[in-house]
């Protein structure tokens, strides 16, 4: 009796192994997908704190009376595409010393809304300097 071809069970055994090895491909290629996302949008969230810390700051050196409002922000700082302004938190430490925390989003769904998993703050301390 001539044997031609193979069992079930090799058949079976060689699906296995090559359906494990594509699943471990395919997770990869996801990871490495996310990851590039991240270091992709990274650069535009810090533009977007730079330009915020910029602006605050020039506020605060040439005004005595602070009128930063989440308003004036939006209108007088721009940010990349997909990004925005959602929160602004004024604490007045002393005459010279403040902090602001500045609320941005990432607008991932495109709907115009910061939602929670997409906010990010960052507390920044400015000083007047004195003279």
């Amino acid at each position: 009796m001539d044997k031609k071809g193979f069992s079930l069970l090799e058949v079976t055994i060689s699906m296995f192994i090559m359906g494990l090895t594509i699943t471990a491909l395919l997770n990869l290629l996801d990871w490495s997908n996310l990851k590039y996302k991240v270091y992709a949008n990274s650069w535009k969230e810090r533009n977007c704190l730079t330009e915020a810390r910029i602006w605050i700051r020039n506020q605060i050196l040439k005004n005595n009376n602070l009128d930063i409002s989440i308003k004036s922000l939006k209108e007088n700082v721009k940010c990349p595409y997909g990004f925005g302004f959602c929160g602004l938190d004024i604490t007045q430490k002393d005459k010279e010393t403040y902090f602001i925390k500045v609320s941005i989003y990432e607008d991932k769904n495109r709907n115009g809304i910061a939602e929670r998993d997409e906010t990010t703050a960052r507390l920044f301390c400015f000083r007047r300097r004195s003279v």
